[in-house]
């Protein structure tokens, strides 16, 4: 292995060639001399002016590399790819809408290697307005939070604290200047080690989008902490990839990938459940949607993305 390069930076990029380039310079700006590091940059058959900016940044820095994959696959396929062409002892799986505006690399190093027992770490991802993405880390799914935050009528539950602390939120102290311990990381900004990662599975290629994250924490969460180390920060420009005129097609794919993450991780009576609540809840929706067409009121984004899942689902599991 390689020992100039002590950390891997692999780069999923699809359409978000302009986001990219600017992210890959923030990094050389804000990082350059800090650390020693590489970039693996995995480019999935974009369409924009990703080849050019990817060539570019490669013909401007030495330690820059890029993969050009010929079809769309999925993210985990895609920075498995990556990781295979990778040689650092720590690994960094990142959005290419990250933007640097501190230092960070070393301190993300430092952590991981004066706490054998953290398996992974995330500095305060900040939004362009400056607040912190709470949505970002969240508690691992379960039946009660589908029940009152995904379903027909959840929509009066985020509204309330209790029910989102209880159910979905965790709430770190981001003004600690601490490590806080979390119960999942997102792969917009996940600094593991190399052989943590390996010992996790990697990322699992069974899923095609979403909890890919979810699933990576999930595992290594059961020998290791997560923690976010809210000393540090980075820009996250957040859903750049996800600007498309079919996004009701991700509902139905965001809940594909829940129940693939109970089918794994939480055993049948539990996957089952959900996959029972989950179709009636949408079969609910699409008849009132149809009842309230008769009025001409239907709301058609709704229904199509419900149709949507319910499609996804059938030819899944029936």
């Amino acid at each position: 292995m390689n020992k100039d390069n002590n950390i891997s930076i692999i780069v999923v990029n699809y359409n978000t060639g302009n986001v990219l380039k600017e992210s890959i310079e923030s990094l050389f700006s804000i990082e350059n001399n800090n650390c020693s590091y590489e970039v693996i940059i995995v480019d999935q058959n974009s369409s924009d002016n990703s080849k050019d900016v990817i060539i570019g940044l490669s013909e401007k820095y030495s330690n820059v590399k890029y993969i050009f994959n010929e079809k769309l696959m999925s993210f985990s396929y895609a920075n498995n790819v990556g990781f295979s062409k990778s040689t650092g002892d720590y690994i960094l799986i990142m959005n290419p809408d990250i933007i640097f505006v501190e230092p960070v690399l070393n301190k993300m190093l430092k952590v991981l290697q004066e706490n054998p027992e953290t398996g992974a770490v995330c500095p305060l991802l900040l939004g362009t307005d400056g607040n912190f993405q709470h949505e970002y880390f969240r508690k691992y799914p379960t039946i009660g939070q589908f029940i009152f935050f995904y379903m027909v009528f959840s929509k009066p539950f985020y509204y309330s604290a209790f029910m989102r602390g209880k159910f979905f939120e965790i709430a770190p102290d981001i003004s600690s200047g601490t490590l806080e311990h979390v119960t999942q990381i997102p792969c917009a900004f996940f600094f593991t080690r190399r052989d943590t990662f390996i010992y996790s599975g990697k990322m699992d290629e069974n899923y095609s989008l979403f909890y890919e994250d979810v699933d990576l924490s999930y595992q290594i969460n059961k020998t290791r902490k997560l923690v976010l180390d809210t000393s540090s920060k980075i820009v996250h420009y957040g859903g750049s990839s996800f600007a498309t005129d079919d996004n009701y097609k991700l509902h139905g794919r965001f809940l594909i990938s829940m129940h693939y993450f109970f089918d794994k991780n939480y055993g049948f009576i539990r996957s089952m459940l959900l996959k029972v609540i989950s179709v009636s809840n949408s079969v609910y929706i699409v008849l009132w949607e149809y009842f309230k067409s008769i009025f001409g009121k239907k709301n058609n984004f709704r229904m199509l993305k419900h149709s949507s899942y319910l499609k996804e689902f059938k030819k899944v599991y029936l």
